[in-house]
């Protein structure tokens, strides 16, 4: 199938991935990928994703048969967002077309963990608290080219390999807190900065237009 001159402008298309086994998923590892042609030769594409990982954890401890107990109750977070915008450049006008594009790339990650360490202290317990909180902002931009078969009126596929450059931006306070020795309480705080250039592979995907 070959979409005739002047039949793109204007169609819409939610894209997928295609892995192995035909296993259909997101496309781009988001959870949503949209793009809309503007002409016959040109597109744009809107790719956002949104992670939220938590974990609860009950801790019990006891010492000397149960004589002396503790608890605590501690969670862990990693949530993380990511919104990406780019131009898509077509080339040809056959069933299979030629493609390449880039555009802005942006990251959030916020990062938290906690733990603690008992151990007995006469007949109580003594306790070591630790936290560990991170702010990390990626901003960059993601290249990549390709080729899209389009397989009927409805339907493409198509395969791509893209390079991302980031300049990541990472903010991270660690705590440790003595139950018995306050004086040894410690936070640490850390910045950093750094440039990242990664291959981000190929992809293959199937295109749903309408």
């Amino acid at each position: 199938y070959s979409p005739p001159p002047g039949t793109l402008a204007g169609e819409q298309s939610v894209q997928f991935s295609v892995s192995n086994w035909l296993t259909i998923a997101a496309f781009h590892g988001q959870m949503f990928s949209y793009q809309r042609f503007l002409s016959d030769t040109r597109a744009i594409r809107v790719a956002a994703g949104l992670y939220l990982d938590l974990n609860k954890n009950d801790l019990d401890v006891e010492y000397e048969g149960g004589a002396v107990s503790g608890s605590a109750d501690l969670s862990t977070w990693d949530h993380n967002g990511t919104l990406k915008v780019q131009m898509v450049f077509y080339r040809g006008d056959g069933p299979i077309r030629f493609f390449w594009g880039a555009g802005p790339k942006v990251t959030y990650t916020d990062i938290h963990s906690e733990s603690v360490d008992y151990s007995p202290y006469g007949d109580e317990l003594s306790f070591i608290y630790f936290t560990n909180d991170a702010d990390v902002w990626g901003l960059g931009v993601q290249g990549f080219a390709g080729v899209e078969w389009f397989i009927s009126d409805m339907f493409s596929l198509h395969a791509e390999y893209g390079v991302s450059g980031m300049y990541t931006f990472r903010d991270e306070v660690g705590q440790r807190v003595y139950s018995h020795d306050s004086d040894s309480n410690r936070r640490i705080s850390t910045t950093i900065r750094s440039p990242e250039f990664d291959s981000d592979g190929v992809r293959f995907g199937l295109s749903a237009r309408f």
